[in-house]
């Protein structure tokens, strides 16, 4: 996998919102995104429900080794992580922020893999919330696809206002994902970052622990 498909999938949303929040589950298109596909899903939820796959790629099936269509995202985490992952997605599908998190995955076996996690909102559609996100490896341990992960532990958590020009404290991924955008950022406040627990929360993110 390549370490930048989450700054190109960044870039192609980025795109495709242009001036608005986050763009429509109609305007994401397969072409685009052929050589990524994938590592890509999408998450639907219904009202209050909790968020479920509404689509996910071949290679994070394989990771995780089953199907996911239809499971509850937050059943892939450790009992610790689950309302944080929770409030994470909903956060993004609502206030349209884009998470980027980094993640220990750990298999059947006890194997352990660092991989990341890339979740960019759409828009709102009546009484439903999407979001398109991307999961990779960092590095691709041999086993990988044939030793399920059969749990996520969170490591670190950055969380973005598209729309600020520079945003304090964000790792170099987001450099590259601001710099592969055809569409500038407009300027919005500035997002201040903390360290809790194992989190790093951004002030006006909603998100605490």
């Amino acid at each position: 996998m390549r370490h930048d498909a989450t700054s190109e999938l960044f870039g192609y949303w980025n795109r495709l919102r242009g001036t608005r929040a986050a763009p429509e589950r109609k305007e994401i298109t397969p072409a685009p995104m052929r050589s990524y596909l994938a590592d890509t899903f999408i998450l639907q939820a219904s009202g209050t429900s909790e968020p479920r796959f509404r689509l996910a790629g071949t290679r994070i099936c394989s990771i995780y080794g089953r199907e996911l269509k239809g499971l509850s995202f937050a059943s892939l985490w450790h009992t610790r992580d689950k309302n944080t992952i929770s409030r994470l997605v909903k956060n993004s599908m609502t206030s349209k922020s884009v998470v980027q998190l980094n993640y220990e995955g750990r298999s059947a076996r006890g194997r352990k893999v660092l991989l990341k996690l890339l979740l960019l909102p759409l828009a709102s559609e009546a009484n439903e919330q999407h979001l398109m996100g991307m999961i990779t490896a960092i590095g691709r341990p041999f086993w990988l696809e044939s030793d399920a992960i059969v749990e996520n532990r969170i490591q670190s958590v950055s969380i973005i206002d598209p729309r600020n020009q520079v945003v304090p404290g964000i790792d170099p991924i987001h450099a590259r994902m601001e710099a592969a955008a055809s569409v500038p950022l407009p300027s919005s406040r500035t997002i201040v970052s903390r360290k809790v627990g194992h989190l790093r929360v951004f002030d006006g993110g909603k998100i605490t622990e």
